[in-house]
């Protein structure tokens, strides 16, 4: 089941990457901040997409061609990160975000100027805060002004202790089976992944 959770996370984190490209203004930062930006916020991302494949009904999220609860990740022996990951996506789902919502709330969360190791942080600054303008004349247009009030946007703290916690169950996992376990995981989630839970990171 953690391989298969990986490949889906790594599948979705290669559409963030297209997502990131396409982001006007993403490309013409350096490409050091453009690697720091996503290896940070890669994942936080895909848990604030992830609110587009749960159905907040029957608390399930739509994977590998079906809807699944949270009993069907059991045997990852992570019960508390997953019910976790489900009240995020519930929680994300109660505000009734429209795609270019949730496509704006996604480049918020990945152009993040306070990421450690940005070479032009200031650069960073300014591309989020024409983000965030875009974000708020859409929302003026749809009368939604109030999805920024702080009782409603995107809880960054929250996100951030839900990778933490995905670290910590990688380095569980690492711990209880063998190196050559992780040897099966895709490239590239081994290298976002598995080199932090060595303490090397994968950032060059």
């Amino acid at each position: 089941m953690w391989q298969r959770c990986a490949g889906r996370i790594t599948e979705a984190i290669q559409n963030v990457v297209e997502f990131a490209k396409r982001l006007r203004g993403f490309r013409e930062l350096c490409q050091n901040d453009q690697i720091v930006l996503l290896k940070a916020g890669a994942m936080e991302v895909v848990l604030v997409r992830m609110c587009r494949a749960f159905n907040a009904d029957n608390r399930t999220v739509f994977f590998e061609g079906k809807y699944a609860s949270a009993e069907l990740f059991r045997s990852l022996g992570c019960h508390e990160l997953i019910g976790s990951i489900f009240d995020f996506a519930q929680s994300l789902c109660a505000l009734q975000c429209s795609e270019p919502e949730v496509a704006f709330l996604s480049t918020l969360v990945l152009v993040n100027a306070s990421r450690p190791w940005l070479q032009e942080p200031m650069k960073v600054s300014r591309l989020r805060r024409r983000l965030e303008l875009a974000f708020q004349l859409l929302l003026r247009r749809t009368r939604r002004e109030g999805l920024l009030d702080r009782n409603t946007r995107v809880p960054c703290g929250r996100l951030r202790a839900l990778c933490s916690q995905h670290m910590e169950q990688l380095q569980a996992l690492r711990r209880r089976h063998p190196p050559a376990l992780l040897d099966a995981f895709p490239p590239l989630y081994r290298e976002l992944f598995a080199g932090e839970a060595e303490g090397t990171g994968a950032a060059r």
